[in-house]
């Protein structure tokens, strides 16, 4: 119910501009702050509770029951919540509860898994026992991960991404993120379809030089209007951008420039756990038993079916 909610008002704050608008009631803007007023107290109990469904038998768990077996896991989890944002040097309320429900959820993941694999070994090995567990059981716990590391990528870039706007003459530095840009100057190139002014920045980190980056101003010959090109270091734990504005003095584009550089923590997190909730779907519904529910439900109702047409 908790994720109905939450995806309808989503929903709502993306249409209810459009209808206005087309009702001729004027122009409106939803943005973050709508979302996260509404959105935000929404997901915070959905997301324990993924972490307390696993073992949440339905009708037959108490809670007393439910808090003995998850202590230790919520202990450790509220450890790493508290603890982890030190690390980026700002502590924020809100940045450590998220991380302490991202973590709850994987701790819970693996206190369940480990315990249905203790609980059916039969004599056998763990890993051969693990082994044995159906698709939809891995699939839920796939997902559940994706669900954490989705949230922790959300709440590190949203807390401590960074950003910057320079005038950048040849030689000058920025630095953004712990990260330090060397405008090298800027270089015509001749594309396929295009004509581009290309940047030339150096990027270093602790002074050791990381890559070379660069990014375009692209003026296709169809179109009249440029197009910014960004250059990008993709890497596990941040994504490093630099994109090129325009020149301070258009008649002399190969003078002062001004850049915009960013440094986004955990970006790549975000499309991390989408993909692993989507595997997680897919292991979940291709579950053997799924299918065979399936066929014998369309075999039930052709069954009904059969007996109604012989009644009629």
């Amino acid at each position: 119910m908790l994720l109905v909610v939450a995806c309808a008002s989503v929903l709502l704050g993306t249409l209810y501009p459009l209808l206005i608008d087309a009702l001729g009631a004027g122009k409106l803007s939803v943005g973050p702050p709508y979302f996260d007023a509404v959105f935000v107290p929404l997901m915070l109990p959905a997301l324990f509770l993924i972490g307390v469904a696993p073992f949440a038998r339905w009708k037959h768990a108490s809670v007393g029951e439910l808090a003995r077996t998850l202590r230790w896991a919520f202990l450790a989890a509220a450890l790493v919540g508290c603890g982890a944002p030190f690390l980026f040097g700002e502590w924020k309320p809100l940045v450590a509860l998220s991380l302490l429900l991202s973590a709850w959820i994987v701790l819970c993941a693996l206190l369940n898994g480990v315990e249905r694999v203790q609980a059916t070994r039969a004599g056998r090995s763990f890993l051969a026992t693990a082994l044995r567990q159906p698709r939809s059981f891995f699939g839920m716990h796939l997902a559940h991960l994706g669900i954490a590391v989705f949230v922790v990528g959300v709440t590190l870039v949203g807390a401590y991404q960074s950003e910057k706007d320079v005038k950048m003459e040849v030689g000058d530095s920025v630095g953004v993120g712990g990260y330090r840009f060397l405008f090298n100057g800027v270089r015509q190139q001749q594309g396929p379809n295009y004509r581009a002014l290309v940047g030339d920045i150096d990027l270093f980190k602790d002074g050791v030089a990381v890559r070379k980056m660069f990014p375009e101003k692209r003026f296709y010959v169809a179109s009249s209007m440029p197009m910014t090109e960004a250059a990008i270091d993709t890497g596990f734990l941040r994504d490093v951008y630099v994109s090129l504005g325009e020149p301070i003095d258009k008649a002399r584009p190969d003078a002062a420039w001004a850049v915009r550089v960013y440094h986004k923590p955990f970006v790549d997190w975000i499309w991390g756990g989408c993909v692993l909730m989507s595997i997680g779907g897919l292991l979940a519904i291709s579950d053997r038993r799924y299918r065979v529910q399936a066929r014998a439900g369309a075999h039930a109702a052709a069954a009904a079916a059969a007996v109604l047409a012989q009644k009629a």
